[in-house]
């Protein structure tokens, strides 16, 4: 038998639509709440098995994550690609907040916040995520160095370059409060007299393979400078 609350509600079409909004409320909270656990648990993707000395972690977004030549491109180094497809920086943090208890590389290479300011995210929310980023690094993992790379001008993003001029030149000045972190200036080499070079996929906006050499060179060169003697002679002699 139904008590004079449940009648009530029966005969009330805006009490049934009220329980059925608390109801599917309830749904998605409890929905949410589980993709935020999981999500809580997810760490960092990795492509490379092995560990211990000598290892680089190559981490941020796409540009990042289709560098499939990268093994061969910093050979003899171990390197990690940790890059996620289309990832912000929203993706990347989390994920690298569960990567603490990995085994701890001898850098850290970073490309991100180019997919940010594409969907119109403002610079300085690109950098705060950044000094997010770095401040990480700091509580999880110490001196690791990180290399933080410039963003890279593209055929199909050209109208973002002005915003990541400015996010290049915030960047540096970032980084140079902080203790062992490093820029990287990809942006120069991939400019001809102030053109784009035959440096990207027909995507317009990834590498080819001539343009992951560029960055390689790039990042071998920083590294020799900013990496202690004796860890280039036993890793990259």
């Amino acid at each position: 038998m139904k008590t004079p609350l449940l009648q009530r509600l029966d005969a009330s079409p805006v009490a049934k639509m009220a329980v059925a909004a608390l109801v599917f409320g309830l749904m998605i909270g409890g929905w949410m709440a589980v993709s935020h656990f999981r999500e809580s648990r997810v760490t960092l993707p990795d492509d490379e098995g092995r560990h211990g000395a000598c290892s680089l972690w190559f981490l941020g977004s796409s540009s990042m994550h289709r560098w499939t030549s990268l093994h061969r491109d910093m050979a003899p180094w171990i390197t990690h690609n940790r890059g996620i497809d289309n990832a912000v920086f929203a993706h990347i943090l989390p994920r690298f907040a569960n990567a603490g208890n990995d085994p701890r590389p001898e850098a850290i290479i970073l490309y991100a916040g180019e997919n940010d300011i594409a969907n119109g995210v403002p610079v300085r929310t690109v950098i705060h995520e950044l000094a997010h980023f770095l401040a990480m690094r700091s509580r999880m993992m110490g001196d690791v160095p990180v290399l933080v790379l410039s963003m890279k001008p593209s055929p199909t993003r050209w109208s973002n370059f002005r915003d990541q001029q400015l996010f290049n030149a915030a960047a540096q000045r970032l980084i140079a409060h902080v203790r062992q972190a490093y820029y990287a200036d990809i942006t120069a080499p991939l400019l001809e007299n102030g053109r784009l070079g035959d440096n990207y996929r027909a995507d317009g906006v990834h590498m080819n393979p001539a343009g992951y050499r560029i960055w390689a060179g790039v990042v071998r060169q920083r590294l020799r400078e900013i990496l202690p003697p004796g860890t280039l002679r036993r890793c990259a002699p």
